[in-house]
């Protein structure tokens, strides 16, 4: 058995084929090779003695070949929302001379940090400094618009919108519409934060009737549809709101679970302005049952079902929706809202 696994191990030797490779997953599939430059727009992965340039916009997930297993374990807890449980794992782990490696480290760890500070589990000073120490380490990654985002999404949650938009800012500057959308769209969820319902219509009706076909643009559009129709509601016209959420929910991805969570908040919201607390009611449970991965999104449900569950004369069931929410998000503006 030795001498055919060994056998074995030459054959792909000699045929130029790595047994173990850097993946780069895109939504048409993915692709092996060693990754041998990237920046903040694209990846060079080669493979097959030819390079190929995937750009950022286009990648769901990158896994190397180098990263230690614990590396890929806490990278599968980010995807699921156990942030506090993938910071724990990276502890003590080290990328040792593997540049791209420590990158990784580094961003799963501040991406982490930063998603807890906007659940109110986490600090945001310490998550924001983690952020800007990569932002300036590793300016060329191909996480840079993450980054970018989150700390934009930090400062709106700390009131400090100025810089918000400096930092949305750096996903202007992307080379595809659909980056570009986005800022829109954060910019007006900070719009809507102010109480600038106006400012905030205007931005989202700017991104969804963009003349955009690239993939994700349908998103953006989804996104700012779901932030207008919130708009709407807080602006006394939660019907026109209902009818813009309720057609993103009947043709969203089922896997989409942000953009499911926003959507159903946005209806809750909208059913509340109409005195329809049943029907806010069911539409927080979607987002507190089947997509609560997000902490941001999830404890702005819970909040809304404490006080829902309240008027519909169930305490027991406001005091859970509660005791969750100030266990699981105790710092976060949902519950330090009375």
């Amino acid at each position: 058995m030795r001498q055919i696994l060994l056998q074995a191990v030459t054959m792909a030797l000699v045929a130029g084929g790595p047994l173990l490779a850097d993946s780069v997953r895109t939504e048409s599939g993915a692709q092996t090779g060693t990754i041998v430059g990237a920046t903040k727009d694209a990846v060079q992965l080669s493979k097959g003695g030819s390079n190929v340039e995937i750009p950022t916009n286009e990648i769901v997930e990158i896994a190397l070949d180098a990263e230690p297993f614990d590396v890929k374990t806490a990278r599968r807890m980010v995807q699921n929302g156990q942030f506090a449980d993938a910071i724990e794992k990276l502890q003590g782990v080290d990328g040792g001379n593997n540049e791209l490696v420590k990158q990784e480290i580094d961003f799963l760890r501040a991406y982490s940090m930063g998603k807890l500070a906007l659940a109110g589990s986490g600090d945001r000073a310490k998550a924001a400094q983690a952020l800007l120490g990569f932002a300036t380490s590793s300016s060329n990654s191909f996480h840079f618009y993450d980054v970018a985002r989150m700390l934009g999404d930090l400062a709106v949650s700390g009131g400090d919108y100025a810089s918000a938009a400096k930092y949305y800012g750096g996903l202007k500057t992307a080379p595809w519409p659909d980056y570009r959308m986005s800022a829109q769209v954060l910019a007006g969820r900070a719009l809507l934060a102010q109480d600038k319902t106006a400012e905030a219509i205007a931005n989202f009706d700017e991104v969804m009737a963009a003349n955009a076909t690239v993939s994700g643009a349908a998103r953006q559009k989804s996104f700012a549809a779901v932030g207008k129709a919130k708009a709407l509601a807080a602006s006394g016209k939660p019907a026109e709101g209902i009818t813009l959420a309720q057609k993103v929910v009947d043709n969203a991805d089922p896997d989409d679970k942000e953009l499911f969570g926003r959507a159903y908040n946005a209806l809750g919201l909208c059913h509340l302005k109409q005195n329809n607390p049943k029907e806010a009611l069911l539409a927080y449970l979607h987002t507190d049952i089947l997509f609560y991965t997000d902490p941001e999104i999830h404890a702005e449900a819970l909040y809304y079902l404490t006080t829902i569950w309240k008027d519909l004369n169930d305490p027991d069931q406001s005091t859970d929706a509660r005791n969750l929410l100030n266990d699981r998000y105790p710092g976060s503006i949902w519950a330090n809202r009375q």
